[in-house]
């Protein structure tokens, strides 16, 4: 099949840093042109070709007349760029494929981020035929109301570019965004709680709010000794990060649709230990590849616990599992029947 890949413009595909749906469009976009498919991408400037061609876009201003203007360029690129595609895999902003979408152009639109019911609604008004929604996760997919038939497929990861740690370096790990949603400061006590280092990743936030928590819940315990900040990291330094950990500490306060550092981890044979909310009871095998917690508390016992977890078995679910080798054939399935003419789940 000839597909055309879209993404958002802010982050280049693949990303060097932070850039998490940038990095699963990038996987998509290899795995695709390996099994023979011919893939076109549309995406920021600094993305890689994969062969079927290369259409940059980039985004707006906060003005309304640069946002405007971008959007209906937006159109006309990706008219141009989905011309001879047999099918689209949209990663990026529904508005991005209203003109598609009137052309009736096989296309499957995934949720990188967490559901916008408008978002849906605003699509599904436009929808003809051969239209289907991608959720990566149930958790996600439970928080909107979608009568267009919709695929639930995980994202993946490539567990063979990741080195199989033994944890020797013996210290929690946090890998994100520096924000309270991902609950960085909550990190931090289970850490001081379990009597264990911790080394933190991740960039600080530009969100309302980001900076005055980063002053008062993060900085102050940085000590350089047992708390941590090595600040954002690239992909070496990532599998370094979590290979060397003994467990991956994921406490999130909001319902994250899929996690990708937590499948990152176990494919450095890294025990996930999170809190019981989004897609982690669909991802973490409590007692088997980390623990799932409802409280700081069984955090804080999990991370002396650790000794239960056997690290080769989480390699094997990343492999098993999660692997964009498993993954990709998924999506596949479902572009070959949107260009059939089927949309069924």
């Amino acid at each position: 099949m000839r597909i055309l890949l879209i993404a958002d413009p802010h982050i280049p595909a693949p990303p060097s840093h932070y850039g998490g749906a940038e990095r699963i469009v990038h996987l998509y976009a290899q795995e695709f042109t390996r099994l023979g498919h011919r893939v076109g991408l549309m995406a920021g400037p600094g993305s890689r070709d994969y062969g079927g061609g290369l259409h940059v876009h980039r985004a707006p201003s906060m003005a309304y007349h640069s946002r405007a203007r971008r959007k209906l360029q937006f159109q006309v690129q990706s008219l141009w760029a989905a011309r001879d595609a047999d099918a689209v895999y949209n990663h990026g902003r529904f508005d991005y494929i209203q003109s598609l979408l009137l052309l009736d152009k096989p296309l499957l639109s995934s949720f990188p981020n967490q559901i916008d019911q408008k978002q849906i609604d605003d699509a599904e008004a436009l929808v003809r035929s051969r239209f289907a929604f991608h959720c990566i996760s149930e958790n996600q997919r439970s928080h909107a109301r979608i009568t267009q038939p919709v695929h639930v497929i995980p994202n993946p990861v490539e567990a063979s570019a990741y080195r199989l740690g033994g944890g020797e370096e013996g210290y929690l790990a946090f890998l994100g965004r520096l924000t309270s949603n991902k609950g960085v400061d909550a990190a931090i006590a289970v850490a001081q709680r379990a009597g264990m280092r911790l080394v933190i990743a991740g960039n600080q936030s530009t969100e309302d709010g980001a900076a005055d928590y980063f002053q008062q819940a993060i900085a102050p315990h940085l000590d350089g000794e047992q708390i941590r900040w090595i600040g954002p990291v690239n992909d070496a330094q990532k599998q370094d990060l979590l290979a060397g950990a003994s467990a991956l500490l994921f406490p999130i306060r909001w319902d994250e649709p899929f996690g990708i550092v937590m499948i990152e981890a176990l494919a450095c044979g890294t025990p996930v230990i999170a809190m019981r909310r989004g897609s982690t009871p669909e991802v973490i095998d409590h007692g088997a590849t980390g623990f799932l917690c409802d409280t700081e508390d069984e955090m804080v016992q999990a991370a002396q616990n650790l000794s239960a977890i056997s690290r080769a078995d989480c390699r094997t679910v990343a492999e098993t599992r999660f692997d964009v080798s498993v993954v990709a054939p998924r999506v596949l399935k479902v572009l070959r029947e949107l260009v059939q003419g089927g949309t069924g789940p």
